[in-house]
């Protein structure tokens, strides 16, 4: 996914999380989000089952409630990333 796309879906997503016009949850389901530059993303429950997140850069994302079920996080940095009440269940969280 390109950078430019991946930005107007976290924008979108943002004003939903705020409950504005023109909102949207970021629907991200099996996404190749390899190597994305996430830092500091506002991705709360945003819907990431099985996307591929190998090597993404994830440090101070806000992940809570977030669905990253089977999600490929190998090598991703979580440095500081706010994981609460994520749902991790199957994700690949090998060497991240």
């Amino acid at each position: 996914m390109k950078q430019s796309d991946l930005n107007e879906i976290l924008k979108k997503h943002k004003r939903w999380i705020k409950n504005e016009e023109g909102g949207e949850p970021a629907d991200l389901q099996v996404a190749n989000l390899r190597y994305a530059n996430l830092r500091s993303a506002d991705l709360q429950r945003a819907d990431l089952q099985r996307a591929d997140l190998r090597g993404a850069n994830l440090r101070s994302a806000d992940l809570q409630v977030a669905n990253l079920q089977r999600a490929d996080l190998q090598r991703a940095d979580l440095q500081r990333a706010d994981l609460q009440r994520a749902d991790l269940q199957g994700a690949d969280l090998r060497y991240a």
